[in-house]
C-alpha cells in the first residue's frame, strides 16, 4: 500500500472531513422560530399556571360558597 507523499494531505482530507461533518449538522438541526424559543415556551407555561391557580381558588371558593348558602337555606326552613 503506497502512502501519501503530500505532507499537508493529512491535514487537508481531516480539515475536508471536519467542514463536512459541521455541515452535516448543520443541516440535520432544524431551525427555531422565534416563537419557539425556551424563554417564551417557559412564559406561556407560567401563564397558563396562574390562570389555572386562579380558576381553582374561583371554583373553590364558589362551591364553598354554594355550601354556606344551601346550609342557611335548610336551617332557615327548619330542614336542619
Amino acid at each position: 500500500m503506497a502512502m501519501v507523499r503530500d505532507p499537508a494531505f493529512w491535514k487537508r482530507f481531516s480539515l475536508a472531513v471536519h467542514l463536512d461533518e459541521e455541515a452535516q449538522a448543520q443541516a440535520s438541526r432544524p431551525e427555531l422560530k422565534h416563537s419557539e424559543s425556551w424563554l417564551e415556551e417557559q412564559q406561556r407555561k407560567k401563564s397558563k399556571r396562574t390562570c389555572m391557580c386562579w380558576g381553582f381558588w374561583l371554583v373553590f371558593f364558589a362551591f364553598v360558597a354554594g355550601i354556606v348558602v344551601t346550609i342557611l337555606l335548610l336551617k332557615s326552613k327548619g330542614i336542619i
